[in-house]
């Protein structure tokens, strides 16, 4: 079965967005390489700006599949330090996901800090993460109570948002991405997980609670997306 019209406006999109940054691309030329009509992409979304956020979207769902897709071959993808440090190797490999999480202005500009479905991402994001850490304590897979600690997310998103943030400073390109990743791993097992190692029984566990917890998520992010099934 062929592609439907959304999807292969968002893959066009996509691909200009990477290679020309959003401040360059014009729905038109988003039309021409869909092969619709300029009308066709304006009947889905709008605006440039949400063509553009339900792109990104799209590549936050398609992490979260890939999320899932580890978690389900491996019980032990729940750790936390476990489940970033593929992420960190999964987004450095996909050029708009790098771009999202490094912050790349010169790709997104505006999609950046403007745009609707963005903010409901973050809002979605951010209470997940706050019952991803929830689960993760219930099963002793961490070592602080986020319900006790209200900067625990906080915490969190600064060590991993630094990681990828230096990405942009002088030397990071001399260092291995998997010793980066290494790394950041590092940090996340001694900063929040406990001394001893977990349990076969407590890893199925989370990762029986985790799964149902991002395929909720998953599910909410692909229904703002017209033609798009995961």
């Amino acid at each position: 079965m062929g592609q439907t019209k959304p999807s292969r406006i968002l893959d066009a999109a996509d691909a200009l967005l990477v290679s020309f940054g959003y401040r360059k691309v014009t729905v038109d030329e988003v039309a021409r390489r869909a092969g619709v009509g300029k009308g066709t992409v304006y009947l889905y979304w709008p605006s440039k700006l949400e063509l553009f956020a339900a792109v990104l979207t799209r590549e936050a769902a398609k992490l979260l599949a890939e999320q899932l897709a580890a978690l389900r071959a491996d019980p032990a993808e729940a750790r936390l330090h476990r489940a970033w440090r593929r992420s960190f190797i999964e987004v450095m490999h996909r050029p708009l996901a790098r771009a999202l999480y490094t912050r790349d202005s010169e790709v997104l500009g505006e999609l950046l800090t403007t745009n609707k479905i963005g903010l409901q991402f973050a809002a979605g994001k951010s209470a997940t993460t706050a019952r991803h850490l929830s689960v993760l304590y219930k099963h002793g897979l961490l070592s602080d109570n986020p319900a006790a600690d209200p900067v625990l997310s906080y915490r969190l998103s600064a060590a991993v948002t630094g990681s990828f943030l230096l990405e942009g400073m002088p030397g990071a390109a001399d260092i291995d991405l998997t010793d980066k990743a290494d790394a950041l791993a590092t940090t996340l097992r001694r900063a929040f997980e406990p001394t001893t190692e977990p349990t076969p029984t407590m890893l199925h566990s989370a990762a029986a609670d985790l799964t149902e917890l991002y395929q909720q998520w998953l599910a909410d992010l692909t229904t703002a997306l017209p033609g798009e099934h995961t």
